[in-house]
Formats: C-alpha cells, structure tokens, sequence
C-alpha cells in the first residue's frame, strides 16, 4: 500500500522515493517525475529546489551513502572556529587590503609592471585563514558589489568563494592557498585589453568578441613568465572559460581535459557575476544564481562541482535577502550550524516597516503551537523594499 508523508528536504535520506515536489516537477529543473535518493548528491539536489517533498515510504530502502566521485583529498571540514560577529570586523580588513593589493597590481600590470608574486600570496594566505576561522563572514563580504564585474573586487569575490568551496571539499590549507592564486590572478589577462573595452557600456560587436576571447592566453602568458607564482595559475587563467560540453574558449575543452582548479573557479566566477548587476540586466538573488548553476550543472559546469558549490555556501548564502512565513523581511547572516535553517538579522516587520533589529536563530525555534513554521518564504533580489545588502555592510554589521 502506497504511504506518502510530507516532509521537510532537510530529513531526505538516502534511499527514499520521492513521489512529489512541494512544487509542479514542470517547474523543476527534474527531467522525470519521480526521484530515487541514491547519493548525498541527490539530496542536495532536492535541497536546492524545495522546501519539502513528498515521500513514498512503500519505496523506501535504507542504503549507504555512495562517496563523491570528485571529492578532493584533504582532511574533513572543522567547524568555525569563531562566530560570523566576531570574525566579521577581521575578514572585512582583510578582504579590504586584498583589494588594494590586487587593484594596484592589476593597474602595474597594465602599466607594463611585474605581478608581485609575495603579496599575492599573503592576500590569499589572510583571506584562507579568515575563511577557516568562520566562512561565512567572507561570504557576506562578496555581496559587496562594484558597478562592473571587471575590478580587483570581482577577483577577490571569486577567490574567497572558491576558497569556501575547497574548504567544504575537505582540501588541506596549501591548495586553498594555491587555489586562492588562481582564482585571484584569472582574470588578469583583461589587463592586457583596452579599458575601453572592457567597461565597454553596451554590447559587444563581433571583433570585440573575438578580442575580449583572448584575455585567457593573454592571462596564460603573463603568468608563465612571472616567476615564484604557483605552476597551475596559468592553466586556470587559460581554462577558466572552457566548459564540460565543449563549447567554451578559447580551445572547446571537454569535461576531463579542463584542471579541476579551472572547473572550481569558473563556478565560483558565474556566481559573483550572475549577482552582480550589469549594464544589460539587473544582479539576480544569491538563490536565483544557484538555481541558474544547477540548471547548467553537467554542461556548463560540472554536475559534481556545482553540488559541492550549493553545499559549501548554502542554499541561503549570507547576504541573502530573505521573506519569513509572517511576512517579516530580513537579511541571513549565517548557516554553518543548518544549511536550510540559519541565523537570519530581522529588519522589516510583516506590514514591511523597519524594526527593532534582532537576530533568530531557525534552528533553535521549537514548533509554532498553531502549526504554521516559522521559516523562509522566499528569496528577495537586492533593493526590494528597500534593503540594500552593501548599505547595511558598509555600516557596519551590528547585531546582538
């Protein structure tokens, strides 16, 4: 006899059946109707999408869970080692002097100057231990946008996301460190194209396509020739835009031949600009990128990858504009403790006018006596009613 149970996604397990979505699957990013819960990865698939699901437990058989296939050695994930508050004030020094760093470096560089391999490297080393001392305080920071996805800040943002990453794959701290190089330094080839194009204020034409395709070998050649600076810099700098389906540049690499590091870093870079406002669109929410990235997951991106992204910054990243059940709006603040239930800074009431700050932990809320959850609604894109994540940033992040 069938037996279907409602339950939230954040009790799938691995060897249910899921019969049904909270949703339409036409609405879904599913190709079947119907879903096996073979792998962890399957799971987080679901998280991605839902709130809930409905579970055939006529199906249901318990299984291990099946490892990663491309999951990176290192050891497992720590827990933070310090809370978002008292890590923020240090992680925001540190994203703001990396930035100096890499602006000054990339106006040198253009300039005809070297790339200073030391501060490279002690950028990155500062950003690494700040992300292993609370990640989600570098995640917060990279909601800090400029008016284009061309600057120092955009490297940055990319680095310190593709350090949260390694660090949710368990790598060890020299390749975060090596890692961190890369993806700071991927796109230093635009310093070899004319700024004009770069922050070109409409569409490209065909040759300035054709032009702007080169930054990869420009950014290979810069970083072969640049000594002391980690080997596989310049293979990411080259590979950054080549895609699993073999339709990126500047070579149509396929899956296998395109460096894991590469793979990571174009992830982590689709993100940052997906969220970044543009001349020709607006910045999409944190939630509606990751939904974008899963869509791709097995042609753009690597299917496994993309995953491994989603987990390590949550499907509510830091930064995230969020609506509750009640109508109230608030910005999330953190999600190390429950992925899907994180801490979320209240600043709108439910008639969505300002309140009292305070901070509420979903985690911790017991059940609601009338049986309505208090819990996240829906995501909310920058600037709706009113809530600019960089205006609360730059005033300083003052909780509690």
């Amino acid at each position: 006899m069938r037996r279907l149970e409602k339950i939230p996604v954040d009790q799938l397990r691995i060897g249910m059946y899921v019969r049904e979505l909270d949703k339409p699957w036409e609405e879904s990013s599913f190709m079947f109707q119907g879903l096996d819960i073979k792998t962890q990865q399957d799971i987080l698939a679901v998280q991605a999408e839902c709130q809930h699901v409905f579970v055939d437990y006529a199906d249901y058989q318990v299984s291990n869970p099946e490892p990663s296939k491309r999951s990176a050695p290192g050891t497992p994930v720590a827990a933070p080692s310090l809370q978002i508050e008292d890590e923020y004030s240090d992680a925001r020094e540190v994203h703001t002097l990396a930035e100096e760093t890499v602006q000054r470096m990339f106006e040198e560089i253009r300039l005809g100057g070297q790339i200073d391999a030391g501060k490279v490297k002690s950028a990155v080393s500062s950003t690494v231990e700040s992300i292993l001392r609370n990640p989600d305080a570098s995640i917060w920071l990279t909601r800090l946008k400029a008016k284009d996805e061309h600057t120092a800040q955009h490297s940055l943002n990319v680095a310190a996301l593709s350090i949260v990453m390694a660090r949710g794959m368990g790598m060890s701290t020299k390749e975060m460190e090596d890692l961190g190089v890369c993806a700071m330094l991927h796109d230093v080839g635009k310093t070899s194209l004319p700024t004009e194009l770069i922050n070109k204020p409409g569409p490209l034409s065909e040759e300035e396509w054709a032009l702007m395709h080169k930054h990869p070998k420009f950014g290979r050649d810069i970083l072969m020739s640049t000594q002391s600076v980690f080997s596989g810099a310049a293979d990411v700098a080259y590979s950054h835009h080549e895609r699993p389906d073999g339709k990126g540049y500047p070579r149509g690499l396929t899956a296998d031949e395109i460096p894991l590091y590469a793979q990571i870093v174009s992830i982590a870079e689709a993100y940052d600009t997906i969220t970044t406002k543009q001349i020709y669109r607006e910045a999409r929410s944190p939630s509606e990128a990751l939904h974008i990235l899963y869509g791709e997951r097995g042609k753009q991106f690597d299917e496994d990858l993309v995953i491994k992204f989603i987990d390590s910054i949550g499907i509510f990243p830091p930064g995230s504009i969020v609506e509750m059940t009640n109508g109230e709006v608030g910005i999330v603040l953190s999600n190390t403790t429950d992925k899907l239930k994180p801490r979320v800074i209240i600043l709108l009431d439910k008639n969505k006018d300002a309140s009292m700050q305070r901070v509420v932990d979903l985690s911790q809320l017991q059940p609601d006596p009338s049986g309505v959850p208090y819990q996240i609604k829906t995501t909310l894109r920058d600037g709706e009613y009113g809530i600019v994540v960089e205006d609360f940033q730059r005033a300083g992040l003052r909780i509690g």
